[in-house]
């Protein structure tokens, strides 16, 4: 959310495909959400970890961004289509390292997603500098 923030300040537009956008998977409630600019599958009371490109694939049948800035499947399926992705790859989840090395893909950031957002603040700070 933090980096969301810096790079509209720095004059990039935060695009919202899918808002709101529902279905039913598995028998369960799905929604695409915004939290401060960034999007998240719902089941409605929580956020879910999800490696599923299904998400990101709905949001890019409404628009086709320069960039996307993301994790797990929502990278993988902007990768797919061939969008220029800032992937966050999760260090026991090779497939966007994997993109990476197949050139498919510049920037990926490792990171571990059992790890408290906080403990991260450096990596913020860090991604920060390159924008003042």
């Amino acid at each position: 959310m933090a980096v969301a923030r810096l790079l509209e300040v720095a004059g990039a537009t935060i695009l919202k495909p899918g808002r709101g956008r529902e279905w039913r998977e598995r028998g369960h409630h799905r929604e695409i959400r915004y939290l401060h600019g960034v999007a998240v599958l719902s089941d409605r009371g929580g956020t879910l970890h999800t490696h599923g490109a299904g998400p990101m694939q709905l949001m890019l049948e409404e628009v086709r961004p320069d960039l996307v800035f993301s994790d797990h499947g929502f990278a993988g399926a902007a990768i797919e289509a061939g969008i220029d992705t800032i992937s966050i790859a999760d260090v026991n989840d090779p497939a966007l390292v994997v993109a990476k090395h197949q050139g498919r893909s510049d920037i990926v950031i490792v990171m571990d997603d059992n790890v408290q957002p906080e403990g991260y603040w450096p990596c913020f700070q860090a991604m920060a500098a390159q924008f003042v």
